[in-house]
């Protein structure tokens, strides 16, 4: 996320946006417990705003925006994520709060997680002929939960590979070959995709198809990566990475020359993981966490 947000290249982001919005709703999919709905609600509330401020302190400092650009209604409706977003990629967090309302964080909708299959089917039969159909910014008014739609087959990946107590370090080599050849021949037919940018390339079913191999992929190829304190650190900061990740690369942009831009993301990172130790320790939070989290395994 933090790379494709930062570089040029439309080669590398046609890659990375094939799949890495889709991968981490298989992931929440996967870890799903249901909350209380308003638990729920504060735990993205709370780091949403505060976040937003920071990304908004930052943006006036480097005069990216100006109180003058923006009335206070305006202002207002942004930092709440009424319908737009203050910082890159707040669409996820809105979508995600849809998926889990649906699926069971309302106590009455609980039953849709036993037809989350016929679900899911449905949504992307929609999504396949949605062109010839009302479209979803029509149904939902442009507000960004309407994502939740093209990200719900996603999120019901992960239920499907939970019931199936599927573990990626069980499958074989073998299968990582096609996978392989896969994820780099589909992007290249189907070309620039963006889930939260609701570009799908030659078609929906292609880019779903394409993001959930790729994600296969990508979780097999991770069993392979030895555990870290920053690994494990950094998978339980994905609001802090997503809230800061914009103001560090602008501030590393103003302060660093040209020549060291490849690697902001990377220190990006580095800075994020120091965060999300603070947030662990005082702020919890802020992670969307109601407790301190512990790294060491019961």
């Amino acid at each position: 996320m933090v790379v494709g947000h930062w570089t040029d290249s439309q080669l590398l982001q046609a890659y990375i946006y094939s799949f890495h919005m889709p991968t981490l709703f298989i992931i929440s999919g996967y870890l799903f417990k249901p909350h209380a709905w308003f638990k729920t609600v504060l735990s993205l509330a709370i780091p949403v705003t505060f976040f937003s401020l920071v990304n908004l302190i930052v943006l006036l400092l480097l005069g990216k925006i100006t109180f003058g650009n923006m009335v206070l209604p305006q202002l207002f409706l942004r930092i709440a994520e009424y319908r737009h977003g203050m910082f890159i990629g707040i669409w996820f967090l809105w979508a995600l709060l849809g998926l889990r309302f649906l699926f069971g964080d309302i106590q009455m909708l609980n039953v849709m997680r036993r037809y989350y299959i016929v679900i899911a089917a449905v949504c992307v039969l929609y999504m396949t002929f949605e062109n010839h159909l009302v479209s979803i910014d029509t149904l939902f008014r442009g507000y960004l939960i309407g994502r939740m739609i093209p990200s719900l087959i996603f999120f019901c990946t992960g239920f499907f590979l939970f019931d199936r107590n599927w573990h990626p370090e069980s499958v074989p080599k073998i299968y990582a070959i096609p996978l392989v050849l896969l994820f780099f021949l589909l992007p290249l037919f189907n070309g620039n995709c963006s889930l939260g940018g609701y570009n799908y390339g030659r078609s929906y079913l292609l880019f779903a198809a394409n993001a959930i191999l790729s994600s296969l992929l990508l979780f097999i190829l991770s069993t392979k990566i030895p555990t870290t304190k920053f690994t494990e650190t950094i998978s339980t900061g994905t609001m802090v990475v997503l809230g800061t990740h914009i103001p560090i690369l602008l501030t590393l942009d103003y302060l660093l020359p040209d020549t060291f831009s490849l690697a902001f993301p990377f220190i990006t990172m580095v800075v994020c993981y120091y965060i999300i130790l603070l947030c662990k320790k005082h702020c919890p939070i802020l992670l969307g966490k109601w407790r301190q989290i512990s790294f060491t395994k019961e």
